[in-house]
């Protein structure tokens, strides 16, 4: 035999070796990806990134390899579109450039929007056959102080609720106006349009204007029908599926559930939840995660798992509570939920916002961990190959 030969086994066996000892007891297949895998049965497997990374041509070839869809990590966030003070523009020159000005929008001016990132994802994400997420449209945090006071001066009062529905209204659909019109605003097939509500703390701009959390929040449901009125006027509603996404999503599945009844009551304008899976090993348990999923399944809700991770103490264990995640995601997709997408919250650990907590399925970019081919084999022992 070959020198080189023998030395691929040697390489392989110790291999085999090391998944062994991780807890993998059935390794991939050479041609399973998440993208062949999770990616076609879902519909969406996906990543979070951002602008640099996508500029990247050697990492934009590996998230095609991977992935069909991504998410920007704070890009399309409201402070990184608005900006930490406001440039004021007038009413007039806002409607120049195609912004949406509300009949009751009472103001002489509007904060201007930076579209220049998004403006540059969109194009590539056309040019690479990737679907983007659109994250976030209202949340309590990276929303600049200002964009709730009077005169847009975070040194002012805040205002009241009927200017700061007129100015959701304004940003909601100038945000999404902006995007279809774009010739490359295809891309976007799916909105977070509120989140994190359910674990909105108090002083913050939404709760000090509109009051405490509530089930039945009415701005909350505002937003879903500025949201919901601009998907109709592109005819995108049965294109473009619209999100309340939130962590802890397990503890609060039922407050979940009821809320979007009642965004819903009179006409169907949230589709359903994206749980952010923020994970540890030692909580919530797979059985625990399963039974809020399976809620929101009963209940009719379309399901996204935007930004998932799992934080560990060990590779193996990592591992071993993965496999137990995914392969429960799998059996509520299997026995009818519909789960639309799958994304995971950053391409490897080493630029993961929980890079302490080796929370990834790779380490760095190029090199996969036992979580990885466990999440594949979580889908061949429910789907079969």
């Amino acid at each position: 035999m070959k020198k080189s030969v023998k030395k691929i086994l040697t390489v392989i066996s110790a291999m085999a070796l090391t998944l062994s000892s991780l807890g993998v007891t059935q390794a991939a297949t050479a041609d399973q990806t998440l993208l062949n895998t999770y990616g076609a049965k879902y519909g969406r497997v996906g990543t979070c990134v951002n602008l640099y990374q996508l500029q990247n041509q050697q990492t934009l070839n590996v998230i095609k390899q991977r992935y069909n869809s991504v998410t920007l990590e704070n890009e399309m966030k409201p402070d990184a579109m608005l900006g930490g003070s406001p440039t004021l523009i007038s009413v007039a020159e806002a409607k120049s450039l195609g912004y949406y000005i509300p009949s009751n929008y009472t103001e002489s001016t509007v904060p201007k929007i930076n579209f220049s990132t998004v403006d540059k994802v969109l194009k590539i994400c056309y040019e690479n056959n990737l679907g983007l997420r659109g994250h976030t449209l209202v949340w309590h945090g990276q929303t600049p102080n200002w964009f709730f006071k009077t005169n847009y001066n975070g040194g002012t009062g805040f205002v009241s609720q009927s200017v700061m529905n007129a100015r959701m209204e304004f940003y909601i659909k100038t945000v999404m106006n902006h995007v279809y019109t774009s010739q490359y605003g295809s891309v976007v097939y799916a909105w977070d349009v509120v989140n994190e509500y359910l674990h909105s703390p108090g002083g913050t701009g939404w709760v000090s204007i509109y009051g405490g959390v509530t089930t039945s929040p009415q701005f909350v449901k505002d937003a879903f029908r500025y949201a919901n009125e601009t998907l109709s006027y592109f005819k995108l509603t049965d294109k473009v599926s619209l999100f309340y996404n939130d962590y802890n999503e397990y503890m609060e599945a039922d407050n979940i559930v009821k809320m979007i009844n009642f965004i819903n009551a009179e006409k169907k304008i949230c589709n359903g939840v994206g749980g952010q899976a923020h994970l540890e090993t030692s909580f919530p348990s797979a059985s625990y995660f399963k039974q809020a999923y399976t809620k929101f399944a009963n209940a009719g809700l379309e399901i996204q798992i935007t930004e998932f991770d799992a934080g560990a103490s060990s590779e193996q264990a990592q591992a071993t509570y993965v496999y137990d995640i995914m392969k429960s995601v799998n059996e509520i997709k299997k026995s009818g939920g519909k789960i639309t997408g799958f994304t995971w919250w950053g391409l490897s650990d080493d630029v993961s916002w929980r890079r302490d907590k080796n929370p990834l399925l790779h380490s760095n970019l190029n090199t996969p961990k036992a979580s990885y081919y466990r999440t594949l084999d979580a889908f061949t022992d429910v789907f079969g190959r």
